[in-house]
């Protein structure tokens, strides 16, 4: 619009000084579309302030200046002339003046309404186009052209925690002491945690149109989970940092797991492979929501879209697969719009204008932390079954033991690992790993059956990592101060300290930079064993009866217990587990195989300290392995013959 009113004023100018004929014609569609004397009152101001802004001037597109007063400055005009002459003046002048109009020039051909139009897009960056092969951070869906909103599932919030180190201090020397806290002084909490409230909605919603036809004619599911960071301004940088980190680590950790599937798979996967690399499926995406405005197919992009979902499905990616965004605004522009529409069919509140929606595959909505809890308790919530004539039927037993300790070992513990394997391997660490970052979901349409008691089928299984708004990519998360402070209370310097700086060799500085990196992914893996331990501990667990109490398994009293109360030994900690007759079958099982549970265990919950050992021995070896996600994988606790 800038040039368009520019170019505007620049004939309007010309005409009023009765410049010389126009060597083209004018953009008679530019001068009709926007209001000319507005735009030169407008700008006036600004470039014209020598203009006489007295006078409303108008033009026509073809007749020149329209108004009462004519201003000329040709000499050929004498001031005697009669009215008549001058009109004729005028009129010859506007001959010379103004291009010939032929009406017998050959008509352009109209253009088919159903032509396809190209509109050009601008080109994504280097950094996105290689983290986001996909297309996601670029994809806009129309509501109700592409897909539409079942029902409000819920709302998110989060936790934050701070893990607090005491000290002394030497009043002759200045020297810190670390002092370890004391587990039975409430004023001297090792770990504090404080509730954010509710920030995210959780929306269900279903594929629409062709997108939805062509996901059911390849058998897969067309439903879709939402959610709305509800950003009121721009001054909501928390939410809208939320979103955005979580958008960008899903879209890379999608491309890598799409590149790897590719790599391994056969049939058409190198091209693929291809259309991926060459930007193929980004552009398409790109041009999603344009089209849609435009009526203009969206077939490849909805071919990339079911062929993604496909490979997710069919191989079971361990995380939750990012789709693109929803576009509200014919919502917000539409003038008819009840806002009382929108409660009437969800029941809550309408989005606000610049909320992000972001919309991702549907694995349910049952995590980790619903399932942790004793079968049996989950047994006697379930509804009554009814036999055939309306009587209640007594609920078949539960499997045995060692069936759901497979089911537990096998699919969910192992598929948690894999997860946070997947995310590694890609250099993203997660960062805020718990119960309910973990979605356990089915194979099949009914979500729900992975969390029924009487599940124990592992190929029906699928665990799904969710919820990555802390994530970071694993160069930038080793640079925050957060972070720094964290490896200094494990002897590592960060990669903004002075010892960093000023690393006496090339050998030194890579030490640094492998070190803080190791710890930024062993922060995932001891994290990953507190999980492990409350879902061995809870789900496994055999309560004498369905009002017998149960020791506490939280996140912070098994934090207490292995860090404070034990001082971080796992043999103390099986102690403590094998005196309590409620998991005297857990502690078997983790016994098997020469304790192989508690080995796993401990590598999980010490991978930070190993990190530090590694790091602060000078004579140990350099070239040993250190724990890693994928290297636990193959962990003998996984192989051994459970039933």
């Amino acid at each position: 619009m800038v040039h368009r009113s520019a170019y505007a004023l620049f004939i309007i100018a010309n005409l009023i000084r009765c410049s010389d004929a126009f060597t083209s014609p004018p953009h008679s569609t530019h001068t009709r579309s926007c209001g000319v004397s507005t735009i030169l009152h407008g700008s006036s101001d600004d470039n014209n302030n020598n203009e006489d802004d007295s006078v409303e001037i108008f033009y026509d597109d073809f007749g020149g200046t329209i108004g009462d007063v004519v201003s000329t400055s040709s000499s050929d005009i004498s001031s005697s002339l009669s009215a008549a002459a001058l009109q004729t003046n005028i009129e010859q002048q506007q001959e010379e003046e103004l291009p010939e109009f032929n009406d017998t020039t050959e008509q352009q051909p109209k253009q088919d309404s159903r032509e396809l139009i190209s509109i050009p897009l601008p080109k994504s960056s280097t950094d996105t186009s290689k983290n986001d092969l996909t297309g996601a951070l670029s994809r806009e869906f129309t509501l109700g052209r592409d897909l539409l909103l079942s029902d409000y599932a819920g709302s998110l919030g989060f936790d934050q925690v701070t893990d607090w180190q005491y000290y002394t201090t030497d009043l002759t020397t200045g020297q810190r002491e670390d002092k370890a806290a004391n587990p039975f002084d409430p004023n001297q909490p090792s770990r504090t945690r404080s509730k954010s409230g509710s920030v995210v909605r959780i929306f269900r919603g279903e594929f629409t149109g062709r997108i939805g036809g062509i996901l059911r004619s390849r058998g897969l599911d067309t439903r879709v989970l939402l959610k709305e960071f509800a950003v009121d301004d721009d001054d909501d940088v928390m939410l809208l940092n939320l979103a955005s980190d979580e958008q960008r680590s899903l879209a890379k950790i999608q491309s890598s797991w799409l590149q790897g599937y590719c790599m391994s798979a056969t049939n058409n996967a190198q091209q693929m492979l291809e259309q991926l690399e060459g930007g193929e499926w980004r552009e398409a995406a790109q041009r999603r929501y344009i089209d849609g405005l435009t009526d203009t197919p969206t077939t490849k992009d909805d071919e990339h879209l079911a062929t993604m979902l496909e490979c997710t499905s069919k191989k079971k990616a361990p995380f939750t697969s990012i789709l693109g965004q929803l576009n509200l605004n014919d919502y917000y522009d539409d003038e008819d719009m009840n806002p009382n529409e929108w409660y009437k069919s969800l029941g809550v509140k309408p989005p606000k204008p610049g909320s992000i929606w972001v919309v991702y595959d549907y694995h349910g909505l049952s995590t980790a932390s619903s399932y942790a809890v004793p079968l049996i308790i989950q047994q006697s919530k379930l509804p009554p079954k009814r036999g055939m004539f309306g009587n209640i039927v007594q609920a078949p037993p539960l499997p045995p033991f060692r069936e759901r300790g497979r089911y537990m070992i096998r699919g969910i513990l192992k598929g948690m690992l894999q997860s946070i394997a997947t995310a590694h391997a890609a250099d993203l660490v997660h960062r805020s790993i718990g119960k309910n970052s973990f979605i356990l979901s089915s194979v099949g349409q009914d979500k729900r059956e992975a969390t029924s008691p009487y599940a124990v089928v592992v190929e029906r299984l699928r665990v799904v990592l969710s919820d990555w708004g802390f994530s970071r990519d694993i160069q930038e998360a080793v640079l925050e101060k957060e972070f720094s402070g964290r490896c200094r209370m494990f002897g590592i310097p960060s990669l903004s300290s002075y010892d960093y700086q000023r690393a006496s060799s090339y050998e030194d500085t890579i030490r640094m930079e492998e070190a803080a990196h190791q710890f930024a992914k062993a922060e995932d893996l001891h994290a990953c064993g507190f999980v492990f331990l409350s879902m061995l501990f809870t789900t496994l667990a055999d309560p004498a009866t369905l009002s017998a109490p149960l020791p506490a398994t939280d996140d912070d009293t098994l934090q207490r217990l292995f860090s404070e109360i034990f001082e971080k030994d796992v043999d103390e900690l099986r102690e403590y587990y094998a005196n309590e007759d409620v998991w005297s079958a857990v502690v078997s099982l983790l016994d098997m195989e020469d304790r192989a549970g508690w080995d796993l265990l401990g590598k999980l919950l010490l991978s930070r300290e190993e990190v530090s050992d590694w790091y602060t021995n000078d004579d140990g070896d350099q070239d040993v392995e250190l724990t890693s996600a994928e290297a636990l994988l193959g962990h003998p606790f996984f192989k051994m013959k459970i039933i």
